[in-house]
This record gives structure tokens, C-alpha cells and sequence, in this order.
């Protein structure tokens, strides 16, 4: 388990090597640490601005990264970035962002610039409402089918994933960072949804948290012929046992 000390000394290592680099023209720490609400448990969220030999950076940023204790990565790709997530031997996570320096900057308040210039770019904003509804109401049909062929498993998923988005709307509601959970703690009633976990896969347990769940659902749709679907939805599963 990494410590406090060890993440802050790969930091520093990621930021002397960024300044040495003459490929990387400019840098920044993203996340937590940016807006001051680093914990014992954040990873670090690192970003590069890139000015040539994209792909060879890449390259010998990873094996940077290999050389000081990482044990695997992943890749998340949005447009021309690249987020390269490293599983250190710690288990310490780093995020290493490849940004091409005619795209790189902010696009939300979790970005601390270091050194180089940034582009003025949208920001990230809050999931579409009307995106987590239909979501919300898809995962409710498929728990319902998964439910009535005895598919518990694939119940138990299609269940959860509809509280999650569920829970999204009510953290659009509220205000809160309906992102990736990021807010599902600060909701002023999450307690609420206490009830809505699978405590078994006995189908009589998997109907009664779909019930709860498809019931909180509509109380976030106000559009009639879509709520009306929904009720019908909820009030089917007792039907279909």
C-alpha cells in the first residue's frame, strides 16, 4: 500500500521529468490536488501538453513509468487524448494524460497549470438529464426480463446500474456532481436508497428492489406518457412472479 510520502516523490519525479522533456511543452496536475481536496486514498491525475513525436512520448513516458514500479496499464482515448491509467506496485494509481498542445487546457476547475500555455476549451458539464432517464428506464426493462427468465445475475447488474442512474438524477437535482458517483455521498437523502439494495437472489428480494428502484425513477419524470410507461413497467413485475 502506497503512503502519502511516496505519492507526493513519484509527483515530483513526473514533474522534473516533464520539465526536462523537450517534447512537453507545458504540464498540469488535475483532480483532487488541484482544488485542494487530496486525501490518503487520491491517485494522481497528471497531464501533458505534447508538441511533437506524439507516439514516441508515449512510448518512453510508459516505460518511465514501468521503470519506477508499474505493473499494468490501461488506455482511455477521447479524440486525440490519450489517458494512460498506471497500476503501480504500490497500488498507487497515475493517470498520465497525452494531451497534442493545440488541444491542451482546461475543461474543468480540477486542472493547476505548471508550466507551458493552454487553449481555451468547453467545459465538462453535468450528464443530460434526459440521457440518464432513458438509461435509467432501459436498464429497468432488462432487469425486469433478467428477472422473470431467472436470470438472477444479469438481474442483480441491470438493478444496480438503474439505481446508479437514478441516484445521477438525483444528484443533477440537488446540484451535486453527478458524475461517475462523484456526488452520490453528498445527496441530502441518500439514505433513501438504502432500501433499494439486492440482498439476495431470490427472485421475491430481486422484484422487491426493482419495485423501490422503478418507484424513486418516476418520481424523477415529469413527462406524462413516459412516467405513465414506467408505472405500468414497475406495476407489470408483480405479474410477471
Amino acid at each position: 500500500m502506497f503512503t502519502v510520502s511516496e505519492r507526493d516523490q513519484v509527483r515530483r519525479d513526473l514533474v522534473n521529468a516533464a520539465d526536462v522533456d523537450p517534447r512537453v511543452v507545458g504540464a498540469a496536475l488535475t483532480g483532487s490536488v488541484a482544488v485542494g481536496e487530496e486525501d490518503r486514498w487520491s491517485d494522481i491525475d497528471f497531464a501533458l501538453s505534447v508538441k511533437r513525436e506524439f507516439d514516441a512520448v508515449v512510448v518512453d513516458w510508459t516505460a518511465l513509468m514501468y521503470a519506477c514500479g508499474a505493473v499494468g496499464h490501461l488506455d482511455v482515448r477521447r479524440g486525440n487524448v490519450l489517458f494512460r491509467v498506471f497500476l503501480m506496485r504500490s497500488t498507487l494509481q497515475v493517470d498520465v494524460a497525452f494531451w497534442p498542445s493545440d488541444e491542451f487546457g482546461a475543461t474543468g476547475p480540477a486542472f493547476r497549470l505548471l508550466f507551458g500555455e493552454t487553449n481555451e476549451l468547453p467545459q465538462a458539464g453535468q450528464p443530460d438529464r434526459d440521457e440518464l432517464i432513458g438509461l435509467a428506464w432501459l436498464y429497468a426493462l432488462h432487469a425486469r426480463s433478467s428477472i422473470a427468465r431467472g436470470r438472477v445475475w444479469q438481474a442483480v447488474y441491470m438493478i444496480n446500474g438503474l439505481r446508479d442512474h437514478v441516484m445521477s438524477l438525483w444528484c443533477l437535482r440537488e446540484g451535486v456532481n453527478a458524475v461517475q458517483g462523484r456526488g452520490f455521498d453528498d445527496l441530502s437523502e441518500a439514505g433513501a436508497f438504502a432500501g433499494t439494495l439486492v440482498l439476495s437472489t431470490h427472485p421475491d428480494e430481486l422484484w422487491r428492489a426493482f419495485r423501490a428502484l422503478t418507484g424513486l425513477l418516476l418520481g424523477e419524470i415529469t413527462e406524462p406518457e413516459l412516467r405513465e410507461a414506467v408505472r405500468v413497467l414497475s406495476h407489470g413485475a408483480a405479474g410477471t412472479r
